[in-house]
């Protein structure tokens, strides 16, 4: 069977989570599929680097065309059908809504990630609530024959705001690498990433993109107004209105503020933290959350959307509008060192439940059936 995949999010070096989620599931699906080829299309005006996956069923469709020509002709004119663009394909896989066009004969395959600009659109500057107006998402939605969920709350939200027939979505979750894993504190690599980013003996984690969906004000609210001595690590590229949280961070001693994480240290970075401070209003998975798990590290994440579904029992949630819940979840981790473990033992559990080879496999079976 001849497959087609967008690979145009893995096109930015520094990845996002869409970015993860297509390269940690075509790592795996690539990997360990020799019956089907595979033909990888992206497009982009100049040079852009992808990752390289070498196997002789895989073949990339590189094209050089103007973005906005490129997006104009598949949005108004459905037009080029990027399956015929790629050789001719019977399925196309898109792990992340663009602009596209394929002919009526291709099957059409869809990850949905979450629908956040829809139930918070407050959330997002004016340039992504257009494009997410231009892209047409109820048109992808309804054109897709098959439809993959990243959690069940994303497929809850598909039936409610778009009215999609839920038998034709699949929920497969997100897995985690196996690099996240515990480790001991005195583990020459973490000691080293620990050194490289001058971190403190103790502090509180938050990681992710500077952005109001993060709800990181909050999180620096409850941090400042619990009984901990430890720091605060806020690490994340700098999104949209970020300036006040870097001015509220950057105005108190007890933060230290990082830019974008390498890939590469984030395993050893929830080693060394005390618990992860997760207090988003809306998340389609969290990533992060389970990374954290995997990793021992204790999880603070907002009682809402897929993070209850994600973290179940095995961490704390809090109302990510109240501040002083924040506040209670890490005075309690401080005074409870039980607890503390328990969380621990708990979040390693959950985390086994989290797997990019199963999630790769169940995906296949979604394509190619």
């Amino acid at each position: 069977m001849k497959i087609g995949v967008d690979i145009r999010s893995l096109m930015n070096s520094r990845y996002s989570g869409v970015a993860f989620y297509a390269y940690n599931l075509l790592k795996e699906l690539l990997a360990n599929d020799s019956a089907n080829d595979y033909y990888l299309f992206y497009n982009a005006h100049g040079q852009k680097t992808v990752p390289f996956f070498d196997y002789p069923n895989v073949h990339y469709c590189a094209y050089q065309v103007p973005n906005k020509l490129f997006n104009l002709g598949l949005n108004l004119f459905n037009y080029p059908k990027l399956d015929q663009l790629v050789g001719g394909v019977d399925k196309f896989f898109m792990p992340n809504w663009h602009f596209v066009a394929l002919s009526n004969k291709c099957q059409k395959i869809l990850t949905v990630h979450d629908l956040s600009f829809l139930r918070y659109p407050q959330f997002f500057p004016l340039k992504s609530r257009l494009w997410h107006k231009i892209i047409l998402a109820k048109r992808l939605v309804n054109k897709a024959d098959k439809i993959i969920a990243i959690s069940q709350n994303t497929k809850n939200d598909l039936v409610e705001l778009l009215k999609v027939d839920p038998a034709k979505i699949t929920v497969i979750y997100e897995g985690v690498g196996e690099q996240f894993k515990l480790r001991q504190r005195d583990d020459e690599q973490v000691q080293k990433v620990k050194a490289k980013y001058h971190l403190p003996e103790k502090f509180y984690l938050c990681l992710g993109t500077l952005e109001p969906r993060k709800n990181w004000l909050s999180a620096i609210d409850g941090f400042l107004t619990s009984h901990t001595s430890a720091n605060l690590v806020l690490a994340g590229g700098h999104g949209w209105q970020s300036a006040e949280v870097l001015n509220k961070a950057g105005n108190n001693a007890k933060i230290i503020l990082l830019d974008y994480v390498e890939e590469e240290d984030k395993p050893y970075l929830y080693n060394l933290a005390e618990a992860l401070v997760y207090p988003s209003f809306y998340e389609g998975f969290g990533l992060p959350i389970v990374e954290a798990m995997a990793s021992g590290c204790p999880v603070i994440a907002g009682a809402n959307s897929s993070q209850s579904e994600i973290v179940g029992e095995a961490g704390l949630l809090v109302n990510a509008y109240r501040s002083e819940e924040i506040a209670q979840a890490i005075n309690l981790l401080e005074q409870n060192t039980n607890y503390r473990q328990q969380l621990i033992d708990l979040g390693l559990r959950r985390a086994l439940d989290f797997n990019w080879r199963e999630c790769a496999e169940k995906t296949k079976q979604v394509i190619t059936q």
